[in-house]
């Protein structure tokens, strides 16, 4: 690795050294937070929008969507779901993954749900069982 010279482990610096390097990588994150929750919550407001295509509003009601429901984000859902119709698998993969994230919450409880039964026997040693979380 170049410059591995240069490198100094933590380790061998002096406490204010590391405690000033410190502060500065924290200072640091702070900055880097606030920038993502900027465009986090620029990104959400565009959503939130509606179409500035009438075309593109026009179809969405057409295709039932309710007009107070119609906006930037469901026209994105619904560009994604025809491509995905029309068999472009990265999108496909992308609804997929949507959908996945809603569903984990369920996977988990069921999961709880079944050690409780497990439990209920009482006829299996549990101390060997990994932790659920």
């Amino acid at each position: 690795m170049p410059n591995e010279k240069n490198l100094i482990p933590m380790d061998q610096r002096s406490k204010t050294e590391a405690r000033e390097m410190g502060r500065s990588g924290g200072i640091a994150s702070g900055v880097s937070r606030r920038r993502k929750k900027s465009l986090r919550e620029a990104a959400d407001l565009y959503m939130s929008l509606p179409p500035v295509d009438k075309r593109r509003w026009n179809r969405l009601s057409k295709d039932g969507i309710a007009p107070e429901d119609i906006d930037n984000q469901m026209a994105m859902i619904a560009g994604l779901t025809d491509s995905a119709i029309k068999g472009d698998a990265r999108a496909a993969k992308v609804i997929i993954d949507i959908l996945g994230d809603c569903g984990k919450d369920q996977e988990q409880s069921r999961e709880n749900n079944l050690l409780e039964v497990i439990m209920e026997f009482g006829e299996i040693d549990i101390s060997d069982l990994p932790e659920v979380q």
